[in-house]
C-alpha cells in the first residue's frame, strides 16, 4: 500500500485533476492509513486531494485530523480553516481548530474558536456541553 501512494505521489503534480472516481479510492487509502495510526501517510494523501479537489470540505477536514492528530497543529489549523470556510456552518472545524490552538498555548485564540464553534452548535447539545466543559478545564473566559 506505501509503494502505491510513493508512487502516486511522485506523479500527481504532473497529473491533470483525477477522476472522481480516483479520488474516492485515494480518500480510502488515506482513511485507511489514518485508521492504522499512519497519520504522516495519511496527510501526505489527504493533501494530494486538497489540492487536487480544493472545494471537497470532506477533503481538508481528513487532512486536518491527520495533521492535529500527529501533533502539528499550526498546519491543521491551516487545514481546519479551509474546512470552516467550506463549511460555514459546520461547529466542529472551530472546536477542533481550538483543541490545536490550546494545543500551541494559545488561550486566546482557543477561547475564540470554541466561541465560533458555540454560536454553530445549535443542533449539537452533546458538543455545546463539550465547549462548557473544555472551557472549565482550560480557564477560558466565555
Amino acid at each position: 500500500m506505501i509503494d502505491s501512494l510513493k508512487k502516486f505521489l511522485e506523479v500527481a503534480p504532473h497529473q491533470e485533476v483525477m477522476p472522481p472516481e480516483e479520488a474516492e479510492k485515494f480518500y480510502s487509502l488515506g482513511f485507511s492509513l489514518y485508521g492504522v495510526g499512519n497519520y504522516k501517510e495519511s496527510a501526505d494523501v489527504f493533501e494530494v486531494l486538497c489540492a487536487q479537489w480544493p472545494l471537497e470540505p470532506k477533503h481538508w477536514f481528513a487532512l486536518a485530523s491527520s495533521r492535529q492528530e500527529n501533533s502539528e497543529y499550526e498546519k491543521a489549523l491551516h487545514a481546519w480553516a479551509m474546512a470552516a470556510i467550506l463549511k460555514t456552518d459546520d461547529p466542529f472545524p472551530h472546536f477542533h481548530a481550538a483543541e490545536c490552538c490550546f494545543s500551541l498555548s494559545q488561550k486566546e485564540e482557543a477561547s475564540f474558536a470554541l466561541a465560533s464553534a458555540l454560536s454553530r452548535s445549535e443542533t449539537h447539545p452533546v458538543l455545546k456541553d463539550k465547549i462548557a466543559l473544555l472551557r472549565q478545564q482550560w480557564e477560558l473566559k466565555e
